[in-house]
C-alpha cells in the first residue's frame, strides 16, 4: 500500500513501529557483503536523522533493513520539474522471495529526470535503480503549462509504486497515488470509492511542505480536485478543437429526418439525458435491407442517423443511432421505430455543429 505511516519535517511520526514491522517481515535475512560495510544504526538513531546521503543499516532485535542514502541529482528542464524530491514515507524494494539473501531496501527520496519534449521521465532511486514514467498523451498540453499528471511504469524501483498515478500539487510538491475519478459534471472529481485517504504520500523538494498537505486533508483534497478539473477542461477543449468533421448527410428525406428527431428525443427523455437534443439527420445514403438468414425473406430495413446535442456547459456532442422499418409485404414497410443508439459519443466543433440542421 502506498498510504502508510509517514514522517515529516524532521519529526518522527508513528514511524518507529512501522519500521520494526517491516524489519520483522524479513527477520531471517542475513547481512550481505555490502551491508557489512555500512554504518549500523538503531531505530532511535534513525529518528534523529531521517534523511542521509549515505546508505545505513538499520538493525533491531527482529532483523535489519538497508536505509538507502538520498540519491540527489540536479536534473533540470524548462518547466522546473526535474530534480530531487524527499518522501514523507519510505518506498521499499523487498527481497524477491522468502529464500533470498537480499536485504529490504528503503528509499526516502528520488531524482526526476524529465524530458518536456517527450513527456517522459526517469525516476532515479539510486545509481542503478530507475523507474520509467510518462504523462498520458491527452494531458500533454496541461503538462506543458505546469499541471503535470504522470504514471509510473512497471519496471524498476519499488513494486508497490508500479502504475501509480502522480500529480504535481504545486511546483516542487507531488502527490503519489492520485486515485480519483470524475463523478459527474455537478460534483466533479472525487476520491476513488468516495473515501478520502487518511494520509497522503508526498514527495517534495522542501520537507516543510509535508505538514501543509498531511495535516490538512480537506485542503489537499480541494487542491487535487481542482487540478483534475483543470486537466479535464484542457482535455475536453483539445478534443473539441481536434474534433473530426460531422459525417456527411445521406438520404435527404424531410419526413424521415423528422421521425428520427422525435425518436431520439423520446429516448433522451426516457433516459433523462442531461444534454439537450438540438437536431438529428440521416447519414445512410440508402436503406440497409435485413433478410432472414435461412429463407432470405426480407425482414426490415435500417438506416443510421446522427443526433447533435448540447451539454449544460454549452458544448456540442454527437452520437450515432439506428432507426428501422419492418417489412409488411407487397414491397411496403411499416412505421419508423428506434432500433438502438451506439453509445459512442464525440465532441463536435461548435463551428461545425449546426451544419445539417
Amino acid at each position: 500500500m502506498l498510504f502508510s505511516a509517514t514522517f515529516s519535517n524532521g519529526q518522527f511520526s508513528g514511524f518507529k513501529q512501522k519500521v520494526k514491522e517491516q524489519v520483522n517481515k524479513n527477520s531471517e535475512e542475513k547481512p550481505t557483503s555490502k551491508s557489512g560495510k555500512m554504518k549500523v544504526i538503531s531505530v532511535e538513531e534513525f529518528a534523529e536523522n531521517l534523511y542521509s546521503d549515505e546508505d545505513r543499516l538499520l538493525k533491531t532485535d527482529q532483523g535489519q533493513m538497508i536505509l538507502k542514502g538520498t540519491y540527489k541529482k540536479e536534473y533540470t528542464d524548462r518547466i522546473n520539474f526535474s530534480g530531487f524530491y524527499y518522501l514523507n514515507t519510505f518506498a521499499y524494494i523487498e527481497p524477491s522471495s522468502h529464500f533470498s539473501k537480499d536485504t529490504t531496501k528503503a528509499f526516502s527520496g528520488f531524482s526526476i529526470e524529465y524530458s518536456p519534449e517527450e513527456h517522459t521521465m526517469q525516476i532515479h532511486w539510486d545509481k542503478a535503480t530507475a523507474n520509467y514514467a510518462m504523462v498520458p498523451e491527452h494531458h500533454h498540453a496541461s503538462a506543458d503549462k505546469g499541471n503535470v499528471l504522470f504514471q509510473m511504469g512497471m519496471q524498476g524501483g519499488p513494486e508497490a509504486w508500479y502504475n501509480a498515478m502522480c500529480l504535481v500539487l504545486e511546483p516542487g510538491v507531488i502527490l503519489i497515488g492520485a486515485n480519483v475519478y470524475h463523478k459527474n459534471d455537478e460534483i466533479g472529481h472525487q476520491w476513488m470509492n468516495d473515501i478520502q485517504p487518511e494520509s497522503f504520500v508526498i514527495a517534495a523538494r522542501d520537507t516543510a511542505k509535508f505538514n501543509e498537505y498531511q495535516a490538512n486533508p480537506e485542503y489537499t483534497s480541494k487542491v487535487v480536485f481542482e487540478k483534475f478539473d483543470a486537466l479535464r477542461r484542457v482535455w475536453q477543449q483539445q478534443e473539441i478543437a481536434e474534433a473530426k468533421p460531422l459525417p456527411a448527410e445521406g438520404m435527404k428525406n424531410a419526413t424521415l429526418k423528422q421521425e428520427s428527431l422525435q425518436l431520439i428525443k423520446r429516448t433522451a427523455e426516457g433516459y433523462k439525458w442531461k444534454e439537450t437534443v438540438e437536431y438529428s439527420y440521416v447519414t445512410s445514403t440508402d436503406w440497409e435491407i435485413k433478410k432472414h438468414p435461412l429463407t432470405g425473406a426480407t425482414l426490415k430495413r435500417i438506416a443510421k442517423c446522427i443526433v447533435i446535442m448540447k451539454t449544460p456547459k454549452g458544448d456540442y456532442k454527437r452520437e450515432g443511432f439506428y432507426i428501422a422499418q419492418d417489412y409488411i409485404g407487397g414491397g411496403n414497410f411499416g412505421k419508423t421505430y428506434m432500433l438502438y443508439n451506439d453509445q459512442r459519443i464525440y465532441y463536435v466543433n461548435p463551428a461545425d455543429a449546426l451544419k445539417y440542421k
